[in-house]
């Protein structure tokens, strides 16, 4: 039964009642009951309309809404021209799924998730100000996790009310670089070490603080039943003679050169942790003025690090090694 028939089927029923039956609920439900109608439906139809005074359908109350429109104008203030967000903690804000924070943001609100633009990035306020008066090209001068993927889309209701800064994504041709060093197993994780520096770190310095200063320390302490394999990646430093003969003279178990895989992020926990990390580092779109705050913010992020979760994961190594021996290097992820 359709709508319409179900509103004209109660006008019948209440017409009869008024009309014919001098108001005997009794007469009407006889009357109907010989045209096939179930008593229970012309029951249903008298109480509707002894409590609402209509016969028509009233709306449905649904399912009620997980978000008030309070709820929504508040998540509209704080995501609005901003970029760097996590849907995931917007969603443990509001204790809701973060399903939920999509739909509503799509079906009730004008804010559309946009990708920043890049653009060239100032290295003084002197070259900002003469590419603005020249090429009206704005952007500032920090350091941005622009390989994280929250820090690659900004929200806005208006993109031209958006700041350039939240717009545009900057960039140097020569980014300076910080090299950062750490040993860790399935029993703890050394202290790191960081690098300033342009180019790719030398093999002395290498030998000096990656290897005598913490690799040495590290194993000393976790482990002295020499029961481990140092696994470093391919870099020149870490297989240069000097290093080699060091690791020699310490008996230190290390992977041969020749037998070390090359691109296998898949198969190398520490690509793993320094995805997190750099994730932990650059959330909420945090920016570095200079070296010196990024190297303390590190230091800082490497504190905040599972620890349980991380030295799971390495001991889960030999087990992702033989999926790989088996089932081909991309059958683990």
């Amino acid at each position: 039964m359709t709508r319409d028939e179900r509103e004209a089927l109660s006008q019948r029923i209440c017409h009869f009642y008024l009309d014919s039956s001098n108001r005997s609920v009794k007469t009407t439900v006889n009357y109907f009951t010989k045209q096939n109608i179930p008593p229970r439906t012309i029951y249903y139809v008298l109480n509707k309309y002894f409590k609402y005074g209509t016969t028509k359908d009233r709306r449905r109350t649904g399912r009620p809404l997980k978000l008030t429109t309070e709820h929504i104008q508040n998540l509209v203030k704080s995501v609005n021209n901003r970029c760097g967000l996590s849907q995931r903690k917007m969603a443990r804000r509001f204790q809701v799924h973060q399903s939920t924070i999509s739909r509503n943001l799509r079906r009730r609100t004008a804010v559309v998730i946009r990708k920043r633009r890049k653009a060239p990035k100032m290295d003084n306020k002197e070259q900002e100000n003469r590419a603005r008066k020249n090429w009206k090209i704005i952007s500032p001068v920090v350091e941005r996790g622009n390989n994280v993927c929250g820090n690659r889309y900004f929200y806005s209701t208006d993109p031209s009310s958006a700041p350039p800064n939240i717009k545009f994504q900057g960039k140097k041709k020569f980014e300076p670089k910080v090299i950062i060093w750490m040993a860790c197993s399935s029993k703890g994780i050394s202290d790191i070490y960081v690098h300033r520096s342009k180019q790719a770190i030398d093999q002395h310095t290498y030998l000096k603080e990656c290897i005598n200063k913490r690799l040495l320390a590290f194993i000393e302490r976790y482990h002295k039943d020499g029961n481990y394999l140092f696994w470093p990646d391919l870099a020149n430093a870490h297989y240069a003679k000097v290093v080699q003969t060091r690791l020699n003279e310490k008996n230190v178990l290390y992977v041969r050169r020749q037998d070390n895989p090359p691109n296998v992020p898949q198969a190398r926990p520490i690509e793993y942790i320094w995805a997190q990390l750099e994730r932990k580092i650059y959330e909420n779109n945090w920016e570095a003025k200079n070296v010196n705050t990024l190297i303390r913010r590190i230091r800082q992020k490497v504190k905040e690090l599972d620890r349980i979760a991380l030295q799971t994961m390495i001991r889960g190594t030999p087990m992702k090694r033989r999926a790989m021996r088996r089932n081909g290097l991309y059958s683990v992820c």
